[in-house]
């Protein structure tokens, strides 16, 4: 009888661990939004030195809040001064858990689209 193999990530095998998960969780959403931003700066064929000229701050401010979790230490005000040079909007939105599960399908669809 021929063995069937499941390969699982690395990922799928760091998750199992329920710290590793826990934190995955906490910081994935700040990885979306330094997603966000760097499709952005694509998009406008910018540089980070780019982007700093627009805001009104030092390459490095840039460059230390979008690489490595950075935004997640981020001020709302420094967020929103970098969204709104990129020609984005940012809106800090709180939603209680049994909305969210209805509103955020909504919401993706409409930023994907």
């Amino acid at each position: 009888m021929k063995r069937k193999w499941r390969v699982k990530s690395q990922l799928a095998r760091d998750l199992e661990n329920a710290e590793y998960r826990k934190r995955f969780e906490a910081d994935y959403d700040a990885f979306k939004l330094e997603v966000q931003f760097l499709l952005a700066l694509e998009r406008k064929h910018w540089s980070y030195s780019d982007l700093a000229r627009a805001v009104g701050t030092d390459k490095s401010h840039i460059s230390r809040d979008l690489k490595g979790g950075g935004l997640a230490c981020a001020t709302i005000s420094r967020v929103t001064m970098m969204a709104e040079a990129l020609g984005l909007k940012f809106y800090p939105l709180c939603i209680s858990e049994d909305k969210l599960k209805k509103i955020l399908p909504v919401i993706r669809k409409l930023v994907t689209a």
